[in-house]
């Protein structure tokens, strides 16, 4: 694992349960550069415009933007940007098995597991 990329890293995390939030981001943040948190896509897709980001962790079922919508947008203006999805459910979606096949997209599942999430981190800039 490349700790040195992992330290250097500006994080979009989008999640809209704050508990889990909350633990995830106090969990990795002492590894990671910075960590940018959003509750939903739109205020995702915002601090997209307004921040230097190196990767993105998303939910995917979120209130006023889904993930998979945030995904879309942000892939009209950077195709390349690693994204991690976080999602409870067993991914079956052509679409979403279309997005970790050829857009840089690693899913995991919920409850996420931190040593897995760094893991797929460091993962994610090997694709």
């Amino acid at each position: 694992m490349n700790i040195e990329l992992i330290k250097k890293l500006n994080i979009l995390y989008v999640e809209d349960e704050i508990v889990l939030r909350d633990i995830t981001s106090s969990s990795i943040e002492s590894m990671v550069g910075t960590i940018i948190k959003a509750s939903n896509g739109q205020e995702g897709l915002e601090k997209f415009a307004c921040n230097k980001i190196d990767l993105i962790i998303t939910d995917l079922s979120m209130p006023i933007m889904d993930g998979i919508t945030m995904i879309n947008e942000i892939r009209k203006n950077d195709a390349e940007i690693p994204i991690i999805i976080t999602t409870a459910f067993e991914v079956q979606s052509k679409e979403l098995q279309s997005l970790s096949k050829i857009d840089k997209c690693i899913y995991i599942m919920k409850p996420v597991d931190i040593m897995k999430l760094l893991q797929s981190i460091d993962e994610s800039f090997k694709l």
